[in-house]
């Protein structure tokens, strides 16, 4: 919460972070657009609309040298970076750089970390951790062009605004962001915190339990999804989580 002195607010402030070193491995343009897009999801997951957002950026690099393939990825990243500031309309305000990532022959991948910060009420918070047993876990994906492989910026906006009104409605019970593992890794990681297993629905596809969807949600309702989705699953009380036949302890996977 915001510091006041010899009161009471409910105002408080929001931060969170983006990045997989995994695709700024492959492209530091993706990796970039990708960090950006994943620190706004993170805040819309938590109850806090993307209006109001401002960013600030922590880069890392490899020593250029006289390379250009090495000057080309810092370079990349922040065309990345800007292009993602664009479609969103926001801006960062502020960053860190550096590019003295090299020890003899070992260099760090390209890294740009986005952080982003907003303001909202303390009372409208809403945590990953499932809430109770008995929910439908959704997979909601953002719209990917198929020849960028970037979100599509109409539709994805309109899902991120959809998503941050129903977990302020408390619609939507909890929500969180996928990274690397995919949804699988974000299921496991939203159930550890009550204790709550998870059984697997059949039709689930790999790419849709590990494939790294930037950005996309999981998120856990009542009932039916508010929102466009693809049903994963179902939280259970027995602290098993159980897929394709397979039982697994939720104590065990921790």
């Amino acid at each position: 919460k915001i510091s006041v002195e010899k009161a009471h607010t409910d105002d408080c402030s929001f931060m969170s972070w983006g990045y997989n070193p995994f695709i700024s491995e492959k492209s530091p343009y993706h990796g970039a657009y990708l960090a950006v897009i994943e620190s706004v999801s993170k805040l819309v997951a938590t109850g806090a609309s993307f209006k109001d957002v401002y960013l600030t950026f922590q880069e890392y690099f490899e020593k250029p040298n006289k390379d250009a393939k090495r000057w080309g990825k810092p370079l990349g990243a922040l065309l990345g970076a800007f292009k993602a500031q664009m479609d969103l309309g926001i801006g960062a305000i502020g960053g860190k750089d550096s590019m003295s990532g090299s020890f003899e022959n070992i260099d760090v991948p390209p890294t740009l970390v986005s952080f982003a910060v907003t303001m909202a009420k303390a009372s409208k918070v809403s945590s990953a951790a499932f809430k109770k047993a008995g929910s439908k876990v959704y997979l909601v994906e953002l719209p990917v062009n198929k020849e960028s492989l970037l979100p599509e910026w109409d539709e994805a906006m309109a899902l991120m605004k959809s998503v941050y009104e129903n977990v302020a409605s408390g619609a939507i019970l909890s929500a969180g962001v996928v990274k690397e593992g995919g949804a699988s890794a974000n299921v496991c990681k939203m159930a550890f915190g009550n204790l709550l297993g998870f059984a697997f629905e059949a039709g689930v596809t790999r790419r849709e339990m590990y494939a790294p969807l930037a950005g996309s949600f999981v998120i856990e309702c009542e009932g039916d999804s508010p929102v466009g989705s693809k049903l994963l699953g179902v939280t259970k009380d027995d602290a098993i989580f159980t897929i394709g036949g397979e039982r697994v302890p939720t104590q065990d996977l921790i």
